[in-house]
């Protein structure tokens, strides 16, 4: 079919195969996630309402920080719009089983005091928090089979 999406009409993410979600199950799911307290301000400065997301890292962010994000590149930090793109059911589990209080108290207890930017990253806590989310993501993608 043309882009991503396919011949039964899903729509699968980011070139990786994986099918995306209907709509109205990611816009549920965020709806719970958006309102949870440290979700409702940006990770990396006090901007309040974040509507994007690093699925990298399961942390929610504003406009302004996600196109920092960007400009990190995706081998870094992968980033969406939590209204406007589509998402997979393990990008949602990473931002449900990160979040951005999870992310601040892993930071935190691995020493990592910057702010934002490259370096913080880039950092062996963001490394090693990064390798961490993935490995409980895939534990609960094995769980739903």
């Amino acid at each position: 079919m043309s882009g991503n999406i396919q011949k039964d009409g899903s729509i699968t993410a980011a070139g990786k195969g994986q099918v995306c979600i209907p709509t109205s199950s990611k816009n549920q799911q965020f709806r719970k996630l958006k309102n949870l307290p440290a979700n409702t301000i940006c990770f990396d400065c006090p901007n309040t309402r974040p509507t994007w997301a690093s699925t990298t890292y399961g942390i929610f962010l504003c406009l302004d920080c996600s196109a920092e994000h960007r400009r990190m590149g995706v081998h870094i930090t992968f980033v969406r719009s939590v209204d406007l793109d589509e998402w997979t059911q393990r990008q949602i589990d990473a931002m449900r089983i990160g979040g951005n209080g999870n992310a601040k108290k892993f930071f935190r207890k691995h020493g990592c005091t910057a702010q934002a930017g490259e370096k913080k990253y880039t950092s062996k806590a963001a490394v090693a928090y990064r390798a961490e989310l993935t490995k409980m993501v895939e534990a609960e993608a094995a769980k739903r089979g």
